[in-house]
């Protein structure tokens, strides 16, 4: 999950895990979503298109970059 509000984050993760679904990783910028795509490759990604203009735009149809 990536979104810049921890509020948003932990409600959410709340939810989601309530209902038996795995989070396999929590990012608040498109860096560490990124990085933490590469890494944990997860099923689904739920993504905040707009995270407050950090600078790393993440473009949720391609997915992390392949390397």
């Amino acid at each position: 999950m990536v979104d810049d509000s921890p509020r948003f984050l932990d409600a959410a993760r709340s939810l989601l895990e309530r209902q038996g679904t795995t989070v396999v990783g929590v990012a608040s910028t498109s860096a560490q979503a990124l990085q933490q795509a590469t890494q944990l490759r997860p099923d689904i990604a739920l993504l905040d298109i707009d995270l407050g203009g950090d600078g790393h735009p993440v473009d949720p149809v391609s997915g992390p970059p392949h390397g």
